[in-house]
């Protein structure tokens, strides 16, 4: 499944965080970058979840995690790598140590940040803290997918479910504020990057992908109805979560807020074609941009914390920089691992798929 608008959205994200890791954080909510990659991967990975069932009657976990290793992984070790490779060179200001490495190559580097356990990445990597969330995430999700799939759960129910845990990770980021006292203007916050606390922005563009996905031709009529209407409420609220900075609001309810917003925007944005308000996001070079945005992504940092060395005063030059470095070695990323990638991933998949066929569920 392909809906051009949404590369488009991905390429946005990308430039909120981008442009607020360069210096503009005080004014641009590069954490709302996130959350919005946060809810685009669980409507994309929940609509390959549902097409997959429409289809064949089961989920295939094995090929599940096959082509989720193939996409995330490959990228991912080489910006480790090239990361560790130029500290060690003397680029960096903070090389990285042992535990580091094996805590972000077994993904569990944002508890280890959390805790305190010594684990240092090279300078220009925090940002995998984030991949940690999604792959937590994956690790159980698609296994209640399975369960619905297989228990053909009505619609309702699953959404029913879905929501019950949405509400559970909001009631515990109140806890974690108010009875655990944790830090609330300090990095690292466990309310930010901890898997538990975090993972409703993912859940609910899953429940989006399963109820009202417009892809599928989902009726939700009343939404359907008044999408435009939704569409603006929701940018007004996120607005209005962005301008109001209050620390307890931030760490509680600013994200299950700007989660809900977004579920009207992105029914909007892919029910919605050949209209000025959505087709300027397939504008081509925005998807083309959406396209490179996770190798983007995982590196940008690193220019951006050479760049910072080498010139110091100069906020823009360091920002090209940084930026041009990281687009020609995320489209190289493409072209000599990605595409390689899916080809084996592809032909993996086929492999794999004929002792399994009538499987439901390996």
């Amino acid at each position: 499944m392909y809906i051009p608008s949404l590369d488009g959205i991905r390429a946005l994200a990308f430039l909120l965080v981008f442009i607020a890791h360069a210096g503009l954080d005080n004014i641009v909510p590069g954490g709302f970058g996130v959350t919005i990659f946060f809810f685009l991967s669980g409507y994309l990975i929940t609509s390959i979840l549902r097409l997959e069932a429409s289809r064949t009657h089961r989920i295939s976990l094995r090929q599940f995690y096959l082509r989720r290793a193939f996409r995330i992984l490959p990228p991912m070790y080489l910006a480790l790598a090239m990361a560790y490779l130029l500290g060690h060179a003397g680029l960096l200001q903070e090389t990285g140590n042992v535990f580091g490495l094996l805590a972000a190559s077994f993904y569990f580097y944002n508890y280890a940040d959390l805790l305190h356990v010594h684990a240092i990445l090279p300078s220009g990597t925090g940002v995998l803290w984030s991949l940690m969330v999604e792959e937590h995430f994956y690790f159980a999700f698609p296994l209640a997918y399975l369960l619905f799939v297989r228990g053909k759960t009505p619609v309702r129910n699953q959404v029913i479910v879905l929501l019950g845990f949405c509400f559970a990770a909001l009631l515990w980021r109140f806890s974690l504020v108010y009875l655990v006292r944790t830090p609330l203007t300090t990095l690292p916050r466990w309310t930010y990057s901890a898997s538990d606390a975090r993972f409703d922005s993912i859940l609910l563009g899953c429940i989006l992908a399963i109820r009202d996905n417009a892809w599928f031709g989902d009726r939700s009529t009343l939404l359907r109805r008044f999408r435009g209407i939704f569409a603006s409420f929701g940018i007004i609220l996120i607005l209005a979560s962005l301008i109001f900075r209050e620390p307890h609001f931030r760490e509680t309810v600013r994200y299950t807020l700007q989660s809900i917003s977004l579920y009207p925007i992105f029914f909007y944005c892919t029910s919605t074609s050949h209209q000025w308000q959505v087709h300027w996001l397939e504008w081509k070079p925005l998807r083309w941009l959406g396209l490179v945005s996770y190798s983007m992504y995982l590196v940008h940092l690193i220019p951006l914390s050479i760049g910072r060395q080498w010139f110091p005063s100069h906020l823009i030059l360091v920002a090209m920089f940084s930026f041009a470095i990281s687009l020609a070695y995320s489209w190289a990323i493409r072209v000599l691992v990605e595409q390689p990638s899916r080809r084996w991933r592809h032909y993996l998949e086929m492999k794999l798929a004929r002792p399994a066929e009538g499987v439901v569920g390996e």
